[in-house]
């Protein structure tokens, strides 16, 4: 097991190393190797099935759902529940997150709504960033009424920073996360947020590698789980 930081030098660095112990396979929580990692994985014939985003064609053997979907998935929400001034957090930055930005500012767009009401830091995910995110985007723009946040760490802070201006959820300013954390249902309010089904990613991305591995049929190599919004009081 390896853990890259969403840094693809340290996932290139990681499975170069591991190829060198001649693995059976890899299960990658990535799908945007670098195209030397590729070829290296294609020439070693090691198969691959990459987890939580779909693959780029439908020969890469994946397991996930769109990214892109969810965010715009997002957006409608908040459009259909009356808000007219929707903004974007996030930090970490990785692929999948700016996926979820690209749909994100779709919907709004589709809406005739200003989509560049964001702010996007290269920093880890904490609650405290969502207090400081939300702070940020306020500053920006006063009128902001709603945000939607990369993860529901953020979700949180911005939750709590908004309880400590006094600001009242979702009356004055809807939140929405992204996963759905376990606690997410327990905070007052409770926070609304994209369901993802990553037991059944692992399960079915681990199921799908067994197979190849003992030369069984795969039917679909690119299998989407789909995600559910989980509509709660924060919106």
């Amino acid at each position: 097991i390896g853990e890259t930081g969403y840094s693809k030098e340290k996932e290139t660095q990681l499975i170069s190393t591991y190829l060198a112990h001649a693995p059976d396979g890899f299960l990658l929580s990535s799908s945007d190797q670098y195209d030397i990692l590729r070829r290296q994985l294609a020439a070693s014939n090691i198969p691959a099935v990459r987890m939580f985003d779909l693959g780029k064609s439908n020969n890469d053997m994946s397991v996930g759902f769109s990214q892109t979907k969810a965010g715009y998935a997002a957006a409608r929400h908040l459009i259909e529940r009356g808000y007219r001034r929707p903004a974007f957090l996030a930090a970490q930055l990785d692929p999948r997150m700016m996926k979820r930005r690209e749909g994100f500012r779709k919907g709004l767009s589709e809406a005739g709504l200003n989509p560049d009401v964001e702010v996007l830091l290269p920093a880890p995910t904490t609650v405290d960033m969502g207090a400081q995110l939300l702070a940020r985007v306020l500053e920006i723009a006063p009128d902001c009424d709603a945000v939607f946040c990369c993860n529901d760490d953020l979700a949180l802070g911005a939750l709590f920073e908004c309880q400590r201006r006094g600001i009242k959820v979702p009356q004055q300013m809807a939140i929405a996360g992204f996963n759905d954390l376990s606690w997410a249902a327990c905070a007052t309010p409770s926070i609304t947020t994209i369901v993802t089904p990553r037991y059944d990613i692992g399960y079915k991305a681990a199921e799908m590698l067994i197979r190849q591995l003992k030369g069984e049929p795969i039917e679909k190599a690119r299998l989407d789980l789909g995600f559910e919004l989980a509509v709660r009081e924060s919106t």
